[in-house]
């Protein structure tokens, strides 16, 4: 009786071998993720604020007809160009050639008023006036 639960008792050591390898690895596999999220949360935390924008301003923007959804992200977003730093937002629909939008970025508000002329240069804008 003693033979036969010692080679059951083998058998199920080996049939469970590779469950516990497998959660060994699962465990190890967590505790690198576990690592890598603390250790991104140390440095979020250790991180300087994010400055305020230094220009903010609110325009109405008519476009023209042809353009098929003013409100369109990758639309906004192409009539910055190269104004690295400046993002628009979408504030209102007013209908389907005019939208409400506010400018923000780095400034200073020279600057600012170059990205708002540079935006009215675009051929698909007809007017940008404040709000």
């Amino acid at each position: 009786m003693g033979a036969l639960r010692f080679a059951s008792t083998a058998m199920c050591q080996r049939e469970l071998e590779p469950d516990r390898k497998a959660r060994t690895a699962f465990d190890a596999a967590w505790c690198c993720v576990l690592g890598v999220i603390l250790a991104t949360l140390a440095a979020v935390s250790q991180a300087e604020p994010i400055a305020p924008p230094s220009c903010v301003l609110q325009l109405s923007l008519e476009v023209t007809p042809d353009v098929p959804n003013p409100a369109d992200g990758g639309f906004l977003s192409s009539l910055l160009g190269n104004n690295t730093g400046y993002q628009l937002f979408l504030l209102r629909v007013v209908d389907d050639t005019h939208v409400d939008l506010q400018l923000q970025g780095p400034g200073p508000d020279d600057r600012c008023r170059a990205v708002v002329d540079s935006m009215s240069n675009d051929g698909r804008v007809q007017s940008i006036r404040g709000i």
